[in-house]
Order: structure tokens, then sequence, then C-alpha cells
């Protein structure tokens, strides 16, 4: 029930881990018409403090509640429910639950599932193209948004675009793009998301295609896809890109000193 039960969230955890009886308990009691527990307050104060996390590591902040949960009385509570997950909890109770709610209400409290994935070609030309993926997504119930990013015409929109794409609960990118094609690299160097690119591939074989002659991308496009699962792969796929980024700082300082005539590429 703690994901429906509404509440102001720091009173909320006074009525959950320092009464004699959990609001949730009681809610429950209630709605099968049992007797109601004591609200009482089981110790003499209670305080609360908010632990939030400045990445998806969740290391920095287990290393402190391991800590509080070996102290007397004190009660950890991890929080990791995002919008999306509560909203897509909450639509079937309400659809089954007899109300005189209006489908404006509905929505409003529980909006339909944001996109997972995004399709992005670099020109309305493209769409032709880039289509048969879109039905794809439909045919599996996939929530997806269709748009055009250009990455000539419009690159500030570009880097707004790629850099927003996790925080805006998306899990897979396909661009397409004719011409040049900067689109997929340019949107891949600026996400962690799996870019997937068009290629000159068979209908029915969901390849992700690479450079020729870079398996090396393709491993790492496989850490990047299987890191939805594993939790510690975002904070070593940070550290990775922060290594290449140290390694192109040492070659511009040292193309600086010496000078480009006497740079010697290794």
């Amino acid at each position: 029930m703690s994901l429906f039960v509404h509440r102001p969230h720091n009173s909320g955890h006074y009525t959950i881990e320092a009464c004699e009886t959990s609001q949730y308990e009681n809610h429950l009691c209630a709605i099968l018409s049992l007797p109601l527990g004591s609200t009482s307050l089981k110790v003499s104060s209670a305080a609360m403090l908010n632990i939030i996390g400045t990445s998806s590591n969740m290391a920095e902040v287990m290393n402190f509640a391991s800590k509080c949960i070996k102290t007397d009385g004190c009660v950890v509570t991890i929080m990791g429910n995002s919008d999306s997950e509560v909203h897509s909890c909450l639509r079937p109770l309400l659809k089954a639950l007899p109300s005189g709610s209006t489908k404006e209400e509905l929505t409003m409290y529980a909006p339909e599932t944001s996109a997972q994935g995004s399709v992005i070609m670099g020109s309305d030309s493209n769409l032709p193209v880039i289509l048969p993926a879109a039905h794809i997504l439909d045919w599996f119930k996939i929530p997806y948004e269709l748009t055009i990013v250009s990455a000539h015409c419009t690159p500030d929109h570009l880097v707004k675009y790629a850099r927003s794409a996790s925080s805006r609960r998306l899990r897979t990118i396909i661009a397409g793009a004719g011409g040049t094609a900067h689109l997929p690299g340019m949107v891949a160097a600026m996400t962690m998301l799996p870019v997937m690119d068009i290629m000159q591939m068979q209908r029915g074989i969901p390849v992700e295609t690479v450079a020729i002659n870079s398996s090396m991308n393709a491993g790492l496009l496989a850490v990047w896809i299987l890191r939805a699962g594993i939790p510690h792969l975002f904070a070593d796929i940070d550290a990775y890109l922060r290594g290449l980024e140290g390694e192109v700082i040492v070659k511009v300082k040292k193309l600086e000193e010496v000078g480009w005539e006497k740079y010697e590429v290794k």
C-alpha cells in the first residue's frame, strides 16, 4: 500500500515507523472493518532525516544506511519509485475501482505510461525509412516518441535532447539520418542510453550496427544495454567515459606544448 496511500512525506514516516500501529496497517483495518490499532507514539521522541543520492550509484546511500540499521531504534526506508512507476501501478487500480471519476480526472492522477523509446530522424525526408521502426514499436505496444532532431540545423536542440533522454525515462534511441549521418554518433556521445543506427541490414534481423573493424564498440554497446539490470555498471560506465576524457585532455596539453609539427601520433 505504500505506493498508493497519499500522505505528506515527513509526517508519513512518523505514522509508519514511530507509532504503535503503522498507518498502512490501520488503513487496511479500516477497509476491512477491523478494529484500529493504537496510534500512540512508541518512543519518547522521533526525528527524520532525508538522505538524497547524487547519482544512480546506490553505494553512497547504502554505506550510510548500513550503519543506521545497526543503531537501536533507527528505521531505514529506501525509496526508489519514480513517478512513472507509481502511475503504472495506480492506473489499473483506478480503472478497476467503481468510481464516478471522469476520464480527465483519471489521466490527471494516473497519466498514461511515458515514452520508453525514442525514434528520431535528421529531417522529414527520412520518415519513410524510419517508419518501419515505429511500426514495430506499435506492434509490441511500446510507448515511444518520434520527432526530428537535425545535427546540422538544430545542434543546440540535439544536445538538449540527448542529454535529457535518461532523465525523461527513455531507455533506448533509434536514430536515422541520411547524407553525412552525424545524428546517431552525436546522440550516442551525449547519452548512456543504447543508440541504434539504421544501415543496410536484412529485415527481421535486429542488429545494432557499429563501425567496420570496431568490435570494441560492439562490446561497449552490450555493456550499455546490460547496465539496465546491473546497477553498478552506471558508475563503471561513468568512470570509463571520464577515463576517455582524461586521455584526450592529456593529448591536447601535449599538442599545445610541442606544437603540431613535433607531435607524434601513437
